[in-house]
């Protein structure tokens, strides 16, 4: 029950003349953990439409979010793509959350150099930052992370992915000093490239944890509160930083399992109330999904 079925419960009840215990009851249900449970944050994404600056903040209300997230590929944090629509959403009150792709063939350094070159036009406008999107996977073409897979010469994704925090993570300090600093963003099967990266000790500089939270045939959203715990365990919040429901019939990705919009928002629910360190859900719109 959010804020404005409360009031609205507690206006029928005065209106029908409730006693002030049945009133006080009320309001010891809507105090209770249960409750008051809920994520602190809801991040939606029109990323295409932001990247063309448009101003989205429309769509993110009308999601009930108050985080706007955004995926910055190489290509596109090069040409401040995306400046403007993040700075209406800073105007209109809204959190902005990006996260910085970057090509698997680069080193931890060349990493933290791009970095450095792109992040400070972002920097004024953000309120958390995520070290890559999805780096354990590989594109058909040089987009986004590239060919290249993030694994190499002997390491894991999670071990490759935690010499790049290690680089990036002082660069972030300096430029967006307040800008919650985001870790993992590994896509749904990938979540334990956390683990790997937290094998040789706690990275520096880690304010949350994220992972990407569909629903799908191994991991994702169905492995949320395993995953949850395990951020627990390290003292971090788990952010699911992008998740969003297969509304296509049959669905067009192979890997989804296919949701109405009733089942999958009974789903989140029924995850939500299982995973107490889960800090924030959302909603990333991808047309074609």
């Amino acid at each position: 029950m959010d804020v404005g079925e409360q009031t609205w419960m507690v206006r029928k009840l005065l209106a029908v003349g409730a006693s002030a215990a049945a009133i006080a009851v009320l309001g010891m249900v809507l105090l209770t953990p249960a409750a008051s449970a809920r994520p602190s944050f809801v991040a939606v994404s029109d990323e295409s439409a932001c990247l063309a600056n448009r101003n989205i903040n429309p769509f993110v209300l009308r999601n009930h979010g108050n985080v706007l997230r955004l995926i910055l590929a190489p290509q596109d944090a090069t040409v401040g793509a995306g400046i403007a629509c993040v700075k209406y959403a800073h105007d209109a009150g809204l959190k902005v959350y990006i996260s910085l792709q970057f090509n698997n063939r680069w080193t931890p350094g060349q990493v933290a150099s791009y970095f450095q070159r792109v992040l400070a036009p972002y920097a004024p406008y953000v309120w958390a930052i995520g070290v890559g999107n999805e780096q354990d996977l590989t594109m058909h073409t040089e987009y986004g992370q590239g060919r290249s897979a993030l694994a190499r010469g002997g390491q894991t994704a999670g071990q490759s992915y935690r010499a790049v925090w290690d680089a990036v993570e002082p660069v972030l300090v300096r430029i967006a000093p307040r800008a919650i600093r985001v870790y993992g963003e590994f896509s749904p099967w990938s979540f334990n490239a956390n683990a790997e990266g937290f094998a040789s000790g706690r990275p520096r500089g880690v304010q949350a944890i994220a992972a990407h939270c569909y629903h799908t045939k191994a991991g994702g959203l169905l492995q949320v509160p395993q995953d949850a715990a395990w951020a627990a365990s390290k003292r971090l919040p788990l952010w699911c930083s992008e998740m969003g429901p297969a509304l296509s019939r049959p669905t067009r990705k192979s890997w989804a399992l296919p949701d109405t919009w009733g089942s999958w928002e009974a789903l989140v629910a029924r995850i939500v109330s299982r995973s107490p360190n889960l800090k924030m859900t959302g909603y990333y719109y991808f047309p074609s999904f």
